[in-house]
């Protein structure tokens, strides 16, 4: 008899580049395609084009990845893409500060999400 499968991680990556191909966001598809293949647990992952496409992603994954990006974090204070992660943000602290919610929301933060995130 063969057990029920497991669940897979669902993994978020908010992508800042601003459209344009860099090594952060390689670097990153590469860790988790690693990650997969050696780990041999089930993985999933999607990306949102956070400032080209203002998309960001709901509260139903496990871990979030919110890279890097060009240009000063406090410029695009003002911006749609940079007010909708803000709020996705503190979606995300309000979600991991109810009790109700056992379990927690991880985001790591690269260079430009970690400034913004200060602020």
């Amino acid at each position: 008899m063969i057990g029920p499968e497991k669940k897979p991680l669902r993994i978020a990556i908010l992508d800042l580049n601003q459209g344009m191909p860099n090594q952060g966001m390689r670097c990153i598809r590469e860790i988790i395609s690693q990650w997969k293949k050696r780990s041999g647990e089930p993985v999933e992952s999607q990306e949102f084009d956070v400032r080209v496409k203002n998309e960001l992603p709901d509260t139903s994954f496990d871990i979030y990845i919110s890279s890097g990006g060009p240009g000063d974090p406090i410029s695009s204070r003002y911006e749609d893409w940079d007010i909708k992660w803000n709020q996705w943000l503190k979606d995300m602290i309000q979600w991991n500060e109810n009790p109700f919610n056992e379990k927690k929301k991880n985001i790591f933060f690269i260079c430009h999400s970690f400034s913004m995130r200060a602020f």
